[in-house]
């Protein structure tokens, strides 16, 4: 169970994870002893998945897109291929089974629309059991955060 110092400890290493042992005992109020503590066991019991870089794609020249996937049928095991092409495509940074009118919602980086376009012609011959591939181009990124709601954790 998280107490309300795991929360600010959590909360600040998301803005900020290279902070110092000293830095963020500063920001939670608690001792250098007392945080090292607290993160290895946060790490231990996997609140902590990983500290990561992130990029920026754009910087980098790449094109987001989200790809809405649905499939024709839903048949145990029938999807082995399209799932194994899901978890090998470079391309695909983020991928939901999902409720509602798409099976699969991911979102795709590519270099260009030409390279969007044979990573979903890819796609397609990967399996005969698409009923249908929708993809939509991010023009302007209104909002983008990593940082999980912590304010509304119990």
């Amino acid at each position: 169970m998280l107490d309300p110092f795991d929360i600010k400890l959590l909360a600040a290493l998301q803005q900020n994870s290279e902070l110092t042992q000293s830095e963020l005992s500063l920001k939670v109020n608690l001792s250098a002893t007392q945080c090292a503590r607290r993160l290895e066991r946060l790490r231990n019991e996997q609140y902590i998945q990983s500290v990561v870089a992130i990029l920026n794609p754009v910087k980098l020249g790449f094109t987001v897109a989200h790809t809405l996937v649905s499939l024709r049928a839903h048949t145990e095991g029938g999807n082995e291929q399209l799932h194994r092409f899901i978890e090998t495509a470079p391309e695909i940074l983020e991928c939901y089974s999902q409720t509602g009118d798409a099976d699969f919602l991911m979102k795709v980086m590519t270099r260009d629309l030409e390279h969007l376009s044979q990573f979903l012609e890819r796609m397609i011959r990967v399996t005969d059991n698409l009923a249908s591939v929708k993809s939509s181009i991010v023009l302007k990124t209104l909002k983008k955060t990593t940082a999980l709601p912590l304010q509304i954790v119990k």
